[in-house]
């Protein structure tokens, strides 16, 4: 708790381990990479022959601490490329903040009808039984229930709409031209592992009162 909410993201613990565990991990990749290269360079079925090929075509120690500053800089990219992609959460008792990215969504106690876990995904789900969000989060189950319950949220240990999603097929009949429409533009996304994108049109189907997942790169929806 902190104040009049709680904020489910990375612990303290979860923040210093990614600060400090990319970069080191980007540093220490980064010194063996030329290595890497000279081997991996003379087995042809080794994919990204040309990067390889070059990298190992640079000889002295110097190619090391290059690759080695390479290696950091991806370390530090990776991590704060991790927190953007994150979802945060405020949870208040009339209200629940959803950041993510750039992105924030506001949603009144009074607009949620339950709270639930599918998998890794947090779901909330409106009056009307659709979902008003969805979207991966890191934390276990236990953390969330809690957080949730202690503002007095409706929670539900299990997907209470499970059996009644349906497998997408391009202009389902039971949906409307606008929501194929979205469900072909979301389908391209997901190929091309547009994330952002992916999540854009799932608002917008929410909107329609369309709700929508994908597992396997095959969405589902009701």
């Amino acid at each position: 708790m902190n104040n009049n909410h709680t904020l489910l993201n990375f612990s303290k613990a979860d923040k210093v381990i990614l600060w400090v565990g990319f970069p080191i991990a980007g540093l220490v990749l980064g010194w063996f990479l030329p290595r890497i290269a000279k081997w991996g360079s003379s087995l042809p079925w080794v994919p990204f022959q040309g990067p390889l090929k070059l990298i190992a075509s640079y000889n002295g120690v110097w190619v090391g601490f290059i690759t080695m500053i390479l290696g950091l800089i991806a370390g530090i990219a990776l991590t704060f490329l991790t927190f953007h992609e994150s979802l945060e959460v405020s949870i208040y008792d009339d209200k629940v903040i959803l950041k993510l990215r750039n992105e924030e969504t506001i949603l009144n106690k009074k607009e949620i009808l339950l709270v639930f876990l599918d998998k890794k995904q947090l779901v909330l789900l409106g009056n009307d039984e659709k979902e008003i969000f969805r979207y991966k989060q890191e934390l276990n189950e236990n953390t969330v229930r809690t957080a949730f319950l202690q503002h007095n949220y409706s929670w539900s240990d299990k997907e209470p709409f499970k059996e009644d999603f349906k497998k997408w097929v391009v202009d389902s009949p039971d949906l409307s031209p606008a929501a194929n429409a979205l469900l072909k533009a979301r389908k391209i996304a997901i190929e091309n592992g547009e994330d952002e994108e992916v999540f854009q049109l799932a608002k917008e189907l929410w909107k329609l009162r369309v709700s929508v997942k994908e597992n396997d790169n095959r969405q589902y929806y009701r």
